[in-house]
């Protein structure tokens, strides 16, 4: 596998859905924490957000283990 260079469009990206999905997830007051707990909608677009947000970080920031082993001369 080519391994690929920081892509900081895809984490500004996935960041953003990340931030906006905690946005409308966390309440302005403890009282409507149980609103949100009852209207079990009300979670889901902030929690598919965040999940879309995250997919887009999270390859962004894992090691290249197999760069590092192919520039080193391992093969294994």
């Amino acid at each position: 596998m080519k391994t690929h260079t920081f892509d900081a469009i895809s984490f500004i990206g996935g960041l953003a859905f990340t931030i906006v999905g905690l946005v409308f997830l966390i309440p302005k007051t403890p009282e409507q924490i149980v609103d949100l707990l009852v209207n079990s909608g009300a979670w889901f677009w902030p929690i598919a957000l965040m999940i879309v947000g995250l997919a887009a970080i999270i390859p962004v920031l894992m090691p290249k283990k197999e760069a590092e082993a192919i520039e080193s001369g391992d093969s294994d």
